[in-house]
């Protein structure tokens, strides 16, 4: 395919109808230090066997994170972490599900039905306790989903008090895709059920859930140890110790459960399509039995920071960021047992550190601090980043944004860019903005029902009330001969396996296009006099701009 991405910048003219500013000289001459060649040097060391897939807690994660700080170092950037260092050691609570011992039974006039580890169901621990049971009636909730004030709440009329709540996979799709990937999310389903007396919960697979990860992937997920950050009074992370424990069904154990239900199966996923809200008593009890072990262990965060030029604004921040961990060993698929991460996330990182490249090579830095965060555990809930933004390294007040890269565009170049999270705030002119000058163009995320903006740390930023930013590439190739889907599916076979290494198909030349867009959008926001701000009547700043 012909380079045709060095021409973008220096394109001035009419760009679909409207016209592009033009781009700064000495911005156009940093940018040319976003390289293929030295975006993927940092993605196939990242990506190494040697490195172990980079677990979070693990050695090979502690590798890349000195290899991360290195550079930076050698760039001349300042250390932002904890104590004068690079780092920020995040304490971390890791639990490992027995699956011998951990139950789900289905008691239906007296009769239980246990169901079967794997086949039926999973688990993924209770951070609350390491061996926590319950038993009680089974309320259906729809999708777990209870926003009144948007026109949406699977919540009404039904009494969960001291019951175990069944709830689907997803969000409604009447609700804004930001939104509806946030009220989506499995820990803010559980705080809702919490909230409304539930103490138990049994998450429920739909057909396109094994679409986007097969059971059995999920079935191997399970196997790794997930975690929670500790703070310094001793408390976890995302704990609700009311919800006693919790599983998660097959498609095939969720169909049979509304065997004799005032709903068939069918008749829950028509509705369910439709977004309309329900909620019924189903005709049975179910017991949980839910057994981990736990172990203490600390992952680092790697930060640095291009001091601002501004003498005012330099007290303020913008976060660009990439996620250092992956899975690390798991069991083995075709024979392989390291899930080496390369476009999940080494890519993103290997972004990072190029976009860093540029941030350098300007001759005047921007008016704001430029902050670079690789953060441990976005596997693990994002509790990297979560742990950040409780606990930053620099007054909080002064972060004005997260620009995140959760996976470097790397499997086609392309004309659409998805701006997840833009919309929400003023980012979206400068997104707007940039991709126009990039000759590119924004478009709606074609894939909501994926959830995508809540699987990424700038969610964390968010949550703390942060307006922050997701770019992806769109589902259309800039080569019409490219089947951009085709694509897209075929990465999917290597997500979360050891297949996903520097061995399949990439495009480093799509790499570089998607730095120049989070290099651009990250510079202006940096020089912009104002910093972003949440539109009025946002769901995101009227719910969390006062944490």
């Amino acid at each position: 395919m012909p380079r045709r991405i060095p021409l973008l910048l220096i394109l001035s003219a009419s760009v679909f109808g409207q016209t592009a500013l033009p781009i700064l000289p000495d911005v156009q001459t940093a940018m040319t230090e976003l390289r293929k060649e030295r975006f993927r040097a940092h993605m196939a060391f990242l990506a190494d066997d040697l490195l172990e897939g980079r677990g979070t807690g693990t050695r090979g994660h502690e590798l890349a994170a000195r290899y991360t700080a290195a550079q930076f170092e050698a760039l001349g950037l300042l250390p932002a972490g904890s104590a004068g260092t690079y780092y920020q050691r995040v304490p971390l609570l890791e639990m490992s599900v027995d699956a011998k011992k951990s139950e789900v039974f289905v008691i239906r006039d007296g009769t239980e039905s246990r169901l079967e580890w794997g086949r039926d169901f999973i688990m993924l621990g209770n951070p609350a306790n390491a061996d926590s049971s319950v038993e009680a009636p089974v309320t259906f909730v729809g999708y777990g989903v209870s926003q009144p004030s948007r026109g949406y709440d699977d919540y009404v009329g039904a009494d969960v008090k001291g019951k175990i709540v069944a709830f689907l996979d997803g969000a409604p799709g009447s609700l804004q895709t930001e939104l509806r990937a946030h009220v989506g999310a499995n820990q803010e389903k559980l705080r809702v059920a919490r909230d409304h007396g539930a103490i138990g919960a049994i998450g429920l697979r739909l057909p396109e859930s094994d679409n986007l990860l097969p059971w059995e992937r999920s079935v191997i997920g399970a196997t790794f140890p997930t975690m929670r950050w500790i703070g310094p009074d001793g408390h976890t992370s995302d704990t609700y110790p009311e919800i006693r424990s919790r599983a998660i069904l097959s498609l095939g154990a969720s169909e049979k459960l509304f065997e004799h239900a005032a709903k068939s199966w069918a008749e829950v996923l028509r509705d369910a399509h439709a977004a309309k809200p329900q909620s019924f008593l189903m005709p049975f009890r179910a017991r949980l039995h839910e057994v981990s072990q736990f172990s203490k262990i600390t992952s680092p965060n790697v930060i640095a920071c291009l001091p601002g030029s501004d003498p005012k604004l330099k007290q303020e921040y913008v976060i660009l960021s990439a996620h250092l961990d992956h899975l690390g060993i798991g069991p083995a698929i075709h024979g392989d047992t390291i899930y080496n991460g390369a476009v999940d996330d080494a890519s993103g990182v290997a972004a990072l550190l190029n976009i860093a490249d540029a941030f350098v090579a300007l001759p005047r830095a921007p008016a704001r601090s430029i902050l670079f965060l690789a953060t441990t555990g976005e596997e693990k809930l994002g509790v990297g980043a979560d742990y950040f933004v409780h606990f930053p390294t620099v007054p909080f007040q002064s972060i004005v944004t997260d620009i995140n890269m959760d996976w470097a565009s790397v499997l086609y170049t392309f004309d659409e860019v998805v701006a997840m999270g833009a919309a929400d705030s003023t980012l979206d002119q400068v997104v707007n903005s940039d991709v126009s000058r990039l000759g590119l163009r924004v478009i709606p995320d074609p894939a909501p029902e994926e959830l995508s903006f809540i699987h990424g740390d700038q969610y964390s930023f968010v949550k703390r009330g942060v307006p922050s930013l997701l770019m992806a590439e769109g589902l259309k190739a800039r080569d019409p001969k490219v089947d951009a889907i085709k694509l897209q599916d075929q990465y999917g076979t290597h997500y979360h396996a050891p297949s996903d290494d520097m061995n399949q198909p990439l495009d480093f030349d799509a790499a570089v296009e998607f730095m120049q867009i989070n290099f651009l959008v990250g510079y202006d926001v940096a020089q912009q006099p104002e910093r972003p701000r949440w539109k009025p009547g946002d769901f995101f700043g009227e719910t969390f701009s006062n944490k």
